[in-house]
């Protein structure tokens, strides 16, 4: 099945209401898909309308945030869910899901966004673990990247001029070698973060929306046609439609809760939390993995950088080189 991607549009209005307040003058903070979610359910279930609870975000947020264009878009007749799909990144197009099945089969809402928001907000949390783990390896980059200067400079103070060298043939070598080693590096090590970031999801997602699906009274069967039709509609390229197959734990628990007789809800949460446990710690050993790996490009491409930039050529002009 091929995702239709109708958020685009929806996206692109985003866009340009960011960019408005950008030219406003307002900065957003930074966005928080999680904190949005449980509040929208700390909202509901205080009694207030679907309608209004963006509103009542806004109003306490600051000019240009997100919650203020979500409030904005609704108040000019646009859906939660479009709104809410159109802010471009993974984790909104999931609650926009969510909504958008408790809102068809007449689930509860809040419930919904309390199970969503519990799960974006163990990924964010995951995330600040990581930018700790990297921070180490990233301060090192920056310093080695600063010592060349430094270390020509020190040359020139103790007598030996290095600029004549850089200046030479062999300096522009020299110069041309040490900045690619340099962007190598930095280019290396930024890929290997983005390949552990695109591995950022949420497992058993597929269980979590076809127990909204349920929670209006639709056969699992319907309600799992129901959630693959949202899940396409908005584009949420966390849930994999492979998941909804018949080799996959959904149909495992549709079918178990068949042949016992047990209420499917509670099974289909039960299996989600737990695979979420599994995912999480191999997220977790994933992140440890990645502040180690950081250093390979570290000593194989940044080291040797400093080393021709700055040590080289001070060496050279020693020698009574160029």
């Amino acid at each position: 099945m091929r995702r239709r991607g109708a958020s685009g549009g929806a996206a692109g209005a985003a866009g340009r209401g960011r960019g408005a307040a950008s030219r406003s003058g307002a900065e957003a903070p930074p966005v928080d898909a999680a904190e949005t979610a449980l509040r929208c359910s700390a909202l509901l279930r205080g009694g207030v309308p679907p309608a209004r609870v963006f509103e009542l975000l806004a109003a306490e947020a600051p000019a240009g945030s997100i919650a203020a264009e979500l409030s904005a878009r609704v108040g000019a007749g646009e859906t939660a869910v479009s709104a809410l799909a159109g802010q471009g990144s993974p984790e909104w197009r999931v609650i926009a899901v969510a909504w958008a099945l408790a809102e068809e089969s007449g689930a509860p809402l809040a419930p919904a966004l309390e199970r969503i928001g519990g799960a974006l907000r163990a990924i964010e949390q995951l995330r600040g673990r990581r930018t700790v783990l990297l921070s180490g390896p990233r301060a090192t980059v920056r310093l080695v990247s600063a010592l060349p200067p430094l270390a020509l400079l020190l040359g020139g103070l103790l007598g030996f001029d290095p600029l004549p060298v850089l200046l030479s043939p062999a300096g522009a070598v020299l110069v041309t070698i040490g900045i690619a080693l340099l962007l190598s590096g930095i280019t290396w090590g930024r890929a290997l973060h983005r390949s552990v970031e695109r591995s950022d999801r949420i497992a058993g997602l597929e269980l979590e929306l076809v127990w909204i699906a349920l929670g209006g009274g639709a056969h699992p069967r319907a309600a799992c046609r129901r959630a693959v039709d949202r899940v396409d509609d908005i584009g949420a390229e966390w849930v994999a439609f492979d998941s909804f197959g018949r080799e996959g734990t959904l149909a495992a628990v549709i079918g178990a809760a068949a042949r016992s007789g047990t209420p499917i809800g509670p099974m289909l949460l039960e299996e989600a939390s737990a695979g979420r446990i599994r995912a999480q710690a191999e997220l977790e050993r994933e992140a440890e993995r990645l502040g180690v790996r950081v250093l390979v490009p570290l000593g194989v491409c940044v080291l040797p950088s400093f080393i021709v930039l700055g040590v080289v050529p001070v060496l050279i002009s020693m020698i009574g080189g160029p």
